[in-house]
């Protein structure tokens, strides 16, 4: 009972501010990594990782229980998901060749780089100034079950005891990228991504709870394509959708604020704009909550407009001029995007670090 009276407040009043606020999305560009030489235009991608021992790797697939071809797929998948990331970057273009070469005995180490000349009639073939390439491709899978004793009561009182089970599924993915520069002779990138997803499941038999697993090869396939967009955002800056939270109420200008929030979704900053700054100008410091939340709605707008540095003039003034405690959390991350835009920026072409 005293933990309860507290609790509840707390709780409610959690509900509270979750129900003033709604969330929208902006685009923004994400540095990459590292930084190409700016003679990199065109980028060429090809396979290299199909094992050279098949039998070996079919003997395996067989002792951990891998579907026929999953590798070999999961890799096309991998090869999906670098497109999906590349393909959203203003850094350059890319080109899809469809070439898959044969790489190490077993696919889970990398073979020697490939011979420059090679890369040299890769990117004339297709029009490339470099080669990104999968060099090498594990997949792993694990499965167990075990099961779980729950004692109950029957109507009468007496104990008796189920018995279910469940079960766990985790599957890696381990590739090996390089990025071959013709012109410098350089390798300019050899690296390792290695991700991994975990699944549950259960059921009133053993066999039925690993049967509840999800398909093994839509899993391999689901961590090949986010280790290709991995592997994308390491080597050039992308768009990515970002989620920001804004306020659509605020105690005595509930019509502004739910009017400035229509204005919000349809794009039109500037008709939200001049409602929230009605709001700030009529709360002032009477209603400095009201106030605050209007002008955390400044900084989104701004934020979604591109001018960070505005962006963080009103968030800086709905903290300390209204004490909006989100606003606090808020600077700290539009000064980590106008650290990421600088870094982006430098990493575009034309442009100096």
């Amino acid at each position: 009972m005293f933990q309860n009276r507290f609790f509840i407040p707390f709780l409610l009043a959690c509900l509270g501010l979750a129900s003033c606020t709604r969330n929208t999305t902006l685009r923004v560009l994400q540095p990459a990594q590292m930084t190409l030489p700016e003679h990199i235009s065109t980028v060429a991608m090809i396979d290299r990782s199909k094992p050279s021992n098949g039998w070996s790797n079919f003997f395996e697939g067989l002792l951990t229980g891998e579907q026929i071809g999953q590798d070999r797929r999961s890799r096309q998948t991998a090869m999906d998901g670098l497109t999906n990331a590349l393909t959203r970057t203003p850094r350059f273009q890319v080109k899809s060749t469809g070439i898959e070469l044969t790489g190490s005995k077993a696919g889970g180490r990398m073979p020697a780089a490939l011979d420059w000349s090679e890369i040299d009639r890769i990117c004339r073939d297709y029009g490339a100034n470099a080669v990104v390439s999968i060099e090498s491709f594990d997949s792993d899978n694990s499965r167990r079950s075990w099961p779980v004793n729950e004692t109950k009561k029957d109507k009468t009182g007496k104990k008796y005891t189920v018995t279910t089970f469940r079960s766990e599924q985790r599957t890696g993915v381990r590739i090996g990228w390089r990025l071959y520069d013709p012109k410098t002779k350089i390798i300019l990138d050899e690296y390792v991504t290695d991700d991994y997803l975990e699944r549950t499941g259960s059921g009133t038999t053993d066999r039925a709870a690993l049967n509840n697993l999800p398909n093994q090869l839509d899993v391999t396939r689901d961590v090949a394509y986010n280790v290709g967009i991995e592997y994308g955002a390491r080597i050039a800056p992308i768009y990515v959708n970002v989620t920001r939270a804004y306020y659509h109420k605020a105690k005595g200008y509930k019509s502004y604020m739910k009017e400035a929030a229509r204005h919000l979704v349809d794009r039109d900053m500037e008709k939200a704009a001049i409602l929230w700054k009605k709001v700030i100008a009529l709360a002032g410091t009477s209603n400095k909550k009201a106030a605050g939340r209007a002008a955390y709605n400044m900084a989104v707008a701004a934020e979604i407009n591109g001018n960070l540095d505005l962006a963080l003039e009103w968030a800086t003034k709905s903290y300390q001029e209204y004490g909006n405690k989100k606003a606090r959390e808020y600077i700290n991350v539009i000064k980590q995007r106008q650290n990421d835009a600088r870094k982006a920026d430098a990493q575009l072409p034309g442009k100096k670090a």
